[in-house]
């Protein structure tokens, strides 16, 4: 069960590579533990309610999560939300319940909830259960974590999930896409470029894959802070092909970041950025080189050190722009500070 307050619930399941302080969260953990057909079941902290059922795909990726945790723990310490390696998995079919099962309704049969929690610590002794609710005062309330284990026990309870989840089940899975020829080279492209585009993800789940992913929230930190110093920053990474909208003078400055663990000679960038740096006159590339990677103490990705280089405005025809996905070679002093 997935505890959000995202707005897009249903369209798919993401949460840190690791927790805040490098240390290890079931609820983010369990996000890995999420395979090709698996039910969700979406609770949405907004309107307190249970809102829809959804399942795996089976797809899933890494890339940077703006995020912070939002339990009390959380709040005391006044964590700031972040750029941070994420893990995504790809949902479909959400199917909404009709209406949403509200948290009051849930609290009414808090008993029985309670009677099958004990039941299983019974049944898995020693053996961690993820239970969704915990007891609260006289009642119950939602785990504070992002995802939980739904039993299958507690769909006789909440017979409404149950009409929710048999809707899902009755639906034949959604096809996947298959791309071929071109349409699996801009997706490489996008991939290595380190920007999704807008469309279903790709594939893939290593050790280079979290490195990929945390050099760019390395670099999206870097630039946030940079910027937020001389002006409002907007992100626009996620809906547009450049990463931050920033308010300089007066004037709206179009960022592209870029983080790499070379030496910055070349940068790569998607169609769909070399033509937006072309079209848009107020654009700047913040580019973070030479970023180390290494694994802490718990074996756990971290980036550190780096060089960075501004460029405003990026004009892209200073560089060497060769069509290989792009790659780009940066002018070498032209309109470039250091920082």
């Amino acid at each position: 069960m997935e505890i959000t307050r995202r707005p897009d619930v249903g369209i798919d399941l993401k949460a840190p590579v690791v927790a805040r302080g490098g240390g290890d969260t079931p609820g983010y953990r369990l996000v890995g533990d999420v395979r090709n057909g698996d039910v969700i079941i979406h609770y949405d902290g907004r309107s307190e309610a249970i809102v829809g059922v959804s399942r795996a795909s089976g797809e899933r990726w890494y890339e940077p999560i703006w995020w912070a945790a939002r339990g009390s723990y959380a709040r005391r310490a006044n964590v700031e939300p972040q750029w941070l390696p994420g893990l995504y998995v790809g949902l479909q079919d959400f199917t909404a319940l009709a209406p949403p099962l509200q948290m009051s309704e849930v609290r009414s049969r808090s008993a029985q909830l309670m009677e099958l929690r004990q039941s299983l610590e019974l049944r898995y002794a020693g053996q961690p259960l993820y239970f969704p609710w915990i007891r609260y005062q006289d009642s119950i309330r939602t785990f504070q974590t992002y995802l939980a284990k739904f039993p299958r026990e507690a769909l006789s309870i909440l017979p409404e999930v149950a009409h929710g989840v048999d809707a899902l089940l009755a639906l034949p899975p959604a096809a996947k896409p298959n791309p071929a020829g071109i349409g699996e080279a801009v997706t490489g492209v996008e991939s290595a470029a380190g920007r999704a585009g807008g469309s279903r993800p790709r594939q893939g789940f290593a050790t280079d894959q979290v490195a990929k992913a945390t050099v760019e929230a390395y670099a999206m930190n870097a630039a946030r802070e940079y910027y937020e110093q001389r002006g409002q920053v907007i992100d626009t990474s996620r809906t547009r092909s450049y990463d931050y909208v920033v308010t300089l003078d007066g004037e709206a400055w179009h960022v592209e970041v870029k983080g790499t663990t070379s030496k910055g000679e070349t940068v790569l960038l998607t169609p769909r950025e070399v033509q937006h740096a072309r079209d848009h006159e107020l654009t700047a590339l913040f580019l973070v080189s030479e970023i180390e990677i290494s694994q802490d103490g718990t074996g756990e990705v971290v980036a550190s050190g780096g060089r960075t280089a501004v460029w405003e405005p990026w004009i892209l025809d200073r560089g060497n722009l060769q069509p290989v996905g792009y790659t780009y070679e940066p002018p070498r002093a032209e309109s470039r500070h250091q920082v």
